[in-house]
């Protein structure tokens, strides 16, 4: 099973790599975006950028675009491209092409996020080390790690959902947009709805938790999210149910 899984997230991974291989294809805008998020913005920032609680927002954020990109395709961009028969009649299982084709886009805002990190990382202490270390605290890497795996998984479910039902890759993005851009208005609409002083309550009791441990607990309910639309996803996805034009 887990070999059949990490075949298909394999399968993805090589068309990602020969897309970026192809400055034509997207290679220079992702190229872009390292120099900017990996080198232009810690140099700007300085050691401020080793514990900027906004780490904890955008990095989450753009690691969630990242993965949305490749979701989007993961089943609509079969269907587009007539490969979808071809890899339903294989000897891979349902259960192993959803779940490789959701590891796939993980992995990749993930690796997108670290790479970042890790460049941004080497440039502040480049610059600023002076001879010393500089070092992001372990129970912070680890929050910002968590958050990021779990809004990834939780928006790879959403995608899955959103590619068994579209007809075309271009379809699939304009409506994963519309639900992101709803999941981001989220926090207003609730102010919205809630009393001044509950939001009160709920930003006081926020605070006395830190910005770590409310991570880990938001990465956790995500998780849970993330595990039910995977197997909703995983349920949904059966030969003969897909329609494949």
């Amino acid at each position: 099973m887990m070999h059949d899984v990490w075949t298909v997230a394999r399968k993805e991974w090589l068309e990602i790599f020969d897309q970026l291989l192809r400055f034509k294809r997207g290679g220079w805008s992702i190229l872009l975006i390292i120099a900017f998020l990996g080198v232009i913005s810690p140099l700007q920032l300085g050691t401020s950028w080793l514990s900027s609680p906004l780490m904890f927002f955008y990095w989450p954020l753009l690691t969630t675009s990242m993965t949305s990109t490749l979701i989007a395709d993961s089943i609509a961009g079969e269907r587009e491209r007539h490969t979808l028969e071809t890899l339903l009649a294989s000897r891979l299982s349902d259960t192993a092409i959803i779940l490789g084709k959701i590891l796939a886009a993980v992995m990749y805002g993930f690796a997108f996020a670290a790479t970042n990190l890790l460049i941004g990382w080497t440039v502040v202490n480049l610059k600023h080390g002076h001879g010393e270390l500089l070092t992001i605290p372990a129970p912070r890497v680890a929050a910002l790690l968590s958050l990021i795996l779990g809004g990834s998984f939780f928006i790879s479910g959403i995608g899955v959902f959103v590619s068994l039902r579209a007809a075309t890759v271009r379809q699939a993005q304009q409506t994963f947009g519309v639900i992101i851009l709803l999941l981001m208005m989220a926090p207003v609409i609730f102010a919205q709805f809630v009393a001044p002083e509950r939001q009160a309550n709920i930003i006081s009791r926020a605070s006395e938790l830190g910005l770590e441990t409310l991570s880990l607990r938001v990465a956790g309910g995500l998780g849970a999210l993330a595990l039910a639309l995977n197997v909703a996803a995983i349920r949904r996805f059966k030969r003969g149910a897909v329609v494949l034009d």
